[in-house]
This record gives C-alpha cells, structure tokens and sequence, in this order.
C-alpha cells in the first residue's frame, strides 16, 4: 500500500474499513462481496489490493479518516453494509456504533443514518 499515490491509500484504507464491516458477523455474504467489489472498481483500486483485503478481512482494524466528509461516507457505508442483508444484525451495529465514536458521531447519529437508509431503500 506503501507505493500508491495519497488518495488512493485513502480509498484504499476506506475500502479496508468497508471490508472490516462487513466481515463483522464473521464471514463475506456474496452480495457483501458484490457491493465491495463493486466499490473497489468506482474507487479504482488494484485488483490484488483488494484481493489480499478480502483474505485478511479477520484482521483488519479501523482506520479514522482525516476529514468531515469522508467520516460521513464511512458511517454511511458501514450502515449500507451492515444492512445489506435486510437487517443490521446486533454484532453489526455494535461495530457501526464503534465506527461512529471512531469518527466523533454520537449514537443519535448512527441511529438517525440508520433510519435515514432504511428510509432511502423503501
């Protein structure tokens, strides 16, 4: 990751965090895999980066992003992956409510992304 430009270990690092998410419950759903693999590409990211990602996913720790902005997509991703099955399973909000402190988001902000996607899906 070390000879990539900055703001693709940015979104390397993004993707690494989307990766953790979704591993949260303990495994990689194939539309899990989609959606990433999906994102990978619209983030342009080398095909083994995001290989050896999904390999390592039982290991991978959060990375706090530098700006207001991308802390506001990684919420919003991380809830987008944590109900990407229908649901967000307990396992799976603990991990976005630990990404929102993470980040400097309150419960009440979690919660209200929560609500503001359930709402965008229906």
């Amino acid at each position: 990751m070390s000879n990539l430009p900055n703001d693709k270990k940015i979104k390397l690092e993004h993707f690494a965090n989307l990766v953790a998410v979704a591993y949260s419950d303990g495994y990689l759903e194939e539309h899990e895999k989609e959606f990433l693999s999906e994102r990978a590409e619209e983030y342009g990211l080398p095909a083994n980066e995001v290989k050896k990602l999904f390999d390592m996913a039982a290991e991978l720790k959060f990375i706090v992003p530098q700006n207001d902005e991308e802390k506001e997509e990684q919420l919003s991703d991380a809830v987008y992956m944590a109900m990407i099955d229908g649901k967000v399973h307990e396992k799976e909000y603990d991990l976005c409510l630990t990404i929102a402190e993470k980040l400097d988001f309150r419960k009440k902000d979690l919660d209200y992304v929560i609500e503001l996607t359930k709402k965008l899906w229906k």
